[in-house]
């Protein structure tokens, strides 16, 4: 392979992902973005991570209501209202996730915490949606 054929640093652009809003929010005044999350299946529980950036514990509310869990998060800090960048990347706004959730969850045994902006919640399967060893009958 010839060195002309391996891209360069300054040939490769690393190009920014915007945040994601809410097409369909209308109801709150400013900015609602949709955040980041990660959902990790194991055996015994379902584990979901959110990024929250500027959230911490008593800026977010959990709901479960009609098969529905929803995330409704907004950052404590805000910008003051005399600020006013010269450009700007970042906006602040409040923050909203909805999932449809299966059976398989167990609604009372669901936990969450906040930490670093980070909102971790974890569902547990109903024991009978965990996995079980099945014993051979012996004779």
């Amino acid at each position: 392979m010839a060195t002309s054929d391996i891209p360069q640093a300054q040939d490769r652009k690393m190009e920014p992902r915007g945040k994601e809003t809410l097409e369909r929010e209308g109801t709150r005044p400013g900015w609602v973005f949709r955040p980041d999350v990660d959902i990790v299946e194991m055996p015994e529980e379902y584990l979901v991570t959110a990024d929250l950036p500027g959230v911490g514990e008593d800026d977010v509310q959990i709901q479960l209501e009609k098969g529905v869990l929803t995330i409704d998060a907004l950052p404590s800090v805000r910008p003051d209202s005399a600020w006013h960048p010269v450009h700007g990347e970042y906006r602040v706004g409040a923050y909203r996730r909805e999932f449809a959730m299966s059976e398989a969850i167990d609604a009372e045994a669901i936990t969450a915490r906040v930490q670093d902006g980070v909102l971790e919640i974890r569902l547990p399967k109903t024991r009978r949606h965990q996995p079980r060893r099945i014993e051979i009958a012996r004779g």
